[in-house]
């Protein structure tokens, strides 16, 4: 028996199996997808409504542990003006911009913001979103045409094979990466209108390479490209808004270097207290305490600019939602409280959220802490978890290697693909972001990430646990003694690294990614979140895809007459209470 099914007593659904008519819901799919259906129990504490304040911040939070795929920690990036661990800044902080007098109801695109309601058409709207990026086996976004961007009519086989299910999964909503603005995307956004699908648009800002931002005036050009951008489709229905970028607040990105050093702020990277990364603002006389006030001032500023010419470029009549998202990191919900005033033209708050099957526990509740500090709404722009059972995570007394060395296809018993896991956790996220809109507390839904498995993540150039070569050269664009090489030294690995990492092979899938304790194997596989998985061997033409079991799962949540959602998190969110107790058998490496 599985520890599922100690659980107890079934849930009387009344959609069954027997309308999906995708590859593969069938069969033993449908079976499992009846198992993960029949668990229930009482929700955990974490989901229910709280009246806690924000934040009780510390080092450990939940919130600095978690952060999705990067840590604050970026020793190799200094500032222009942090030379000095001790100068104090002498930062005056500044009045916050008036709020705009700008309605936010759309009469021509039919979106309107009342409070923290998102309304399309005149009827309230939850976001069941899935984060789309169609990546093809073979290409590499950040190396070769289009860049990412699939959203061109040359590629409009991509939507052909995805809009229909994606509306018949009861999505209604997709957020896009990649969008190049020399180019054309009508004819993509008319077939996601055809299909009453929702468009979020991301604004390709890159990092600071593709970027580059040395002054002021660099700063104030890209807010005015910006907002060009957005009026240039200001007509097209299938608009539901526009992010600013993506995670510009990641050091990795490189634009809070690039402003810390226009404006001298004197703010370091490091996590507190070698610098200023999670700084609480208890100590009002450390130097981080204007130095990150002046940062996030400034930051926040930029990207207000930037919502700024958006809505000037669309005119009330032709509103829409303007964000920017952010990565959880240095303690992203204290920054929305105490300097979120300076986005006056910002509509939403926006938030990537890693951390686990709930989005926070007590008061790290990241709903909760928004809510509590905000009269804005919150969007969680991308949430959910790897379908893949990484025996690399979970160190016991029988398996507890550093380095690893399985793989998928020579992979621990009991490990490997978990469909299951997959499959309840995101249905525990997605009840949990539904609850917070049931409740009040402004949550308008989220993103589940991602439509398809993206596999040139687990590729060089993406951040993740590695092994080294000896001499520390390449050679012949590869690592010297890579294993499985007989000079590899298993010493130059990161901790949990897979021996197999960096993968050299785009076309090979890995397990590349990183340690993260808040997933259920407490391991980030990068090229396992989708939805969908992905078969083929031609990069050039379009790839099969092949729904994975969460496909029915978020089917039966968005789709049925009844509300099944909270139903469906409180037994998506038992399965829980019964890992915790298996849990504290396990020693975490």
């Amino acid at each position: 028996m599985s520890r599922l099914h100690l659980v107890g007593i079934c849930l009387l659904l009344s959609v069954s199996a027997s309308h999906y008519t995708y590859k593969g819901i069938a069969g033993e799919r449908a079976k499992k997808y009846d198992s993960v259906k029949n668990d229930e129990s009482k929700p955990s504490d974490s989901a229910k409504k709280s009246t806690s304040k924000p934040e009780a911040h510390t080092t450990t939070s939940t919130e600095h542990q978690t952060s999705p795929r990067k840590t604050f920690h970026e020793s190799t990036h200094k500032s222009a003006a942090s030379t000095s661990h001790h100068q104090t800044s002498h930062h005056v902080h500044k009045e916050a911009p008036k709020s705009p007098k700008r309605k936010t109801n759309g009469t021509k695109s039919g979106i309107a913001l009342k409070g923290k309601e998102l309304y399309v058409n005149g009827e309230r709207f939850f976001l069941k979103g899935v984060a789309y990026s169609p990546v093809p086996l073979g290409d590499d976004p950040l190396y070769g045409a289009p860049y990412g961007d699939y959203y061109t009519n040359e590629y409009s086989a991509f939507w052909v094979r995805d809009f229909p299910l994606l509306k018949a999964m009861g999505a209604n909503t997709i957020r896009t990466y990649a969008w190049n603005t020399t180019r054309n995307h009508t004819e993509f956004l008319d077939m996601a209108y055809e299909n009453d699908i929702k468009v979020t648009i991301t604004y390709f800002l890159g990092s600071t390479l593709q970027t580059p931002i040395k002054s002021k005036d660099d700063l104030e050009a890209v807010a005015v490209k910006f907002g060009k951008q957005v009026g240039k489709y200001k007509d097209h229905p299938a608009i539901l808004g526009w992010t600013f970028g993506n995670e510009i607040n990641g050091g990795w990105n490189g634009f809070i270097y690039a402003i810390d050093g226009i404006y001298g702020c004197g703010w370091m990277p490091q996590d507190f207290p070698a610098g200023c990364g999670s700084f609480d603002f208890k100590n009002k006389t450390h130097f981080c305490y204007n130095a990150t006030s002046c940062l996030y001032e400034k930051l926040y500023t930029w990207i207000d600019r930037a919502a700024y010419h958006a809505h000037q470029n669309l005119g009330d009549e032709n509103y829409r939602l303007i964000m920017s998202t952010f990565a959880d990191i240095d303690l992203l919900s204290q920054k929305i409280g105490m300097f979120g005033k300076f986005m006056p033209n910002i509509d939403i708050w926006a938030a990537q959220i890693y951390r686990g099957k709930n989005f926070g526990d007590g008061e790290n509740d990241f709903l909760l802490q928004v809510s509590n500090s905000s009269d804005k709404p919150l969007a969680i722009t991308e949430y959910g978890v790897d379908a893949y059972m990484d025996s690399c995570g979970i160190c016991t007394k029988e398996h507890c290697p550093t380095p690893c060395y399985n793989t998928p296809t020579n992979e621990t018993k009991g490990y490997g693909e978990d469909q299951k896991t997959h499959a309840i956790w995101v249905a525990a996220l997605t009840g949990r972001l539904y609850q917070g809109y049931k409740e009040g507390l402004g949550v308008m839904g989220g993103y589940v990430m991602a439509w398809i498995d993206e596999a040139w993540k687990t590729t060089t150039h993406f951040p993740t646990n590695i092994c080294a070569d000896n001499t520390k050269k390449k050679k012949n664009g590869g690592w010297k003694y890579h294993f499985p090489h007989k000079k590899f030294d298993p010493k130059t690995c990161d901790f949990k690294a897979h021996v197999e990492c960096p993968n050299l092979n785009i076309w090979k899938p890995s397990l590349c990614g990183q340690y993260m304790p808040a997933f259920p194997d407490h391991y980030l596989n990068e090229g396992f979140f989708g939805i969908n998985t992905v078969y083929g061997v031609d990069g050039t033409n379009v790839n099969g895809i092949e729904p994975r079991l969460v496909y029915a799962v978020l089917q039966d949540m968005w789709l049925a007459k009844i509300d099944p959602i909270l139903a469906w998190h409180t037994a998506a969110t038992a399965t829980f209470m019964t890992a915790a107790v298996s849990t504290v058998l396990i020693t975490i490496w």
